[in-house]
Parts: C-alpha cells; structure tokens; sequence
C-alpha cells in the first residue's frame, strides 16, 4: 500500500488526501517517522483537517515526544471543539507525562462527546488506582460497566482495585464475573487463586490454580502457585507434584 500512495502523491503532490493515506500506510507499518513526514504535508496543504492532527499527535507519542503531541490534538480541538477522540489522546499524553490532573481533565473532556466509551472510564480509574484513590477507581468502573456489562478487562480492573484495597471477596467476586465472560483464560484463574491463597481459602485456591493449568499445561506460575496451596493445605504429595511439574519448564 505505501508504494500504491507514493506513486499517488508524485503524480499529484497537492492532494492532502494522498498524504492522509500515504502517513496512514506508514503508520499502519510502524514507520514512524515516514508518517510524521506525510501527515505534516497533508497539513501544509489542509492544515483545518482534525483527524490529520489528531493522526500526527499519535504518532508523535508512539515517540514519546508528548508535548509535541499535545500541540498537535490541541489543533485538532481548536477545529473540532466537540472532538471527543482528541481531547481522549490528549488525556492520554498528559497521563504518559505523568501529569495527572492534566489527564483526568481531558478524559473527562472526552466524556462529555464520547460518554459510551469505557476505555476512558478504564484510563480513569487506573489513574485513581495508581493513587491510590480506590474509591474513585471503584466508581469508574461501576459507570464503564454499566455501559458494557461484557467487557471482561473491566471486571479484571475492578478485581484488582478491589485486592489493592484489600477487600478479598469482592475480589473474588469480580474475577468470577470476569471468568464468566472468558472461562477459558488461564490467567485470569490463576489470579483467582492468588486472591484465595491471600484469604487463606485455600480449596478455592487449588481448584483456580488447577483450572489454570488444565488451560495451559506449562503455566510455571500457576503450577508453583498450586504446589504452595497444596503446601499450605498439607497435601504434601500433591504439592511435590505440582513443583515437579514447575521444573519441566
């Protein structure tokens, strides 16, 4: 597709159209640096065009170059006051910087055009739960939710805010809720487990961690874990067993 577009914009050099789809194939391929150059030329010839911005600003910040990126969604919200996408990247680049108020803002910005999307409740939250404001984070994801009550990230997220906070049953809770949409994820059984070896429920444990590994035979992680449930609950032939089974991988 890049040669297609390159051959497009050397016959036409003046079509912002062609170097919106030239940077978009670039992008598309991971070449940074080549979409940068084609979207920045798309600007020159239509610089009123809010995607193309709101394009360049991620670009930029799969550079990590976060303050040029924030200029360029900035744009794209002076054209497009009601681009909630924008001001959802630019919530983003504020987050990555570590400004997070600045992030918080914007993703609320963002809410107000673009309330049905949960990843900007999912960002919030995980911002609140790296303060440590756990009740916050918990509201977050009570609203994404409500919004779609079949997004299992959103009940893995709540699950751990819920283990931070120390709250081991609603912990235990969620991560069933979450197992209910995606039985078979080995991972998401495995923390399952881990929240029931916390809670010293240790029968929970053992069947989480031995879901985890009929799943996925060679989960290490789950294998040690089961041998030290199986410790724990003083089964000790099964507990040899399970760290054997460990040490094959």
């Amino acid at each position: 597709m890049i040669e297609r577009y390159k051959k497009f914009v050397e016959l036409d050099p003046n079509d912002a159209d062609g170097w919106i789809n030239l940077g978009d194939a670039y992008y598309d391929s991971n070449d940074i640096d080549g979409a940068i150059e084609s979207y920045n030329k798309a600007i020159k010839l239509n610089p009123d065009f809010s995607e193309v911005w709101n394009n360049l600003g991620l670009v930029y910040s799969m550079k990590g170059q976060n303050d040029k990126a924030i200029e360029c969604f900035q744009h794209a919200i002076e054209i497009d006051p009601e681009d909630g996408i924008a001001f959802y990247n630019m919530g983003f680049a504020y987050e990555d910087k570590g400004e997070f108020d600045k992030a918080i803002e914007n993703y609320q910005r963002a809410l107000e055009y673009e309330p049905s999307y949960t990843d900007i409740w999912n960002n919030i939250a995980l911002i609140y739960r790296d303060l440590e404001n756990y009740e916050k984070a918990i509201e977050c994801y009570e609203k994404a939710i409500k919004i779609n009550p079949d997004e299992l990230i959103l009940f893995n997220n709540l699950a751990i805010v819920y283990f931070d906070n120390k709250n081991y049953e609603k912990s235990i809770y969620y991560y069933q809720k979450a197992l209910e949409i995606g039985p078979q994820n080995a991972e998401l059984w495995c923390d399952l487990g881990d929240v029931a070896y916390e809670q010293s429920n240790y029968d929970l444990a053992i069947e989480s961690y031995r879901q985890a590994v009929n799943i996925n035979p060679q989960y290490v992680e789950a294998w040690n874990n089961l041998g030290l449930a199986y410790t724990f609950n003083e089964d000790f032939k099964e507990s040899i067993e399970c760290y054997e089974e460990a040490l094959k991988f």
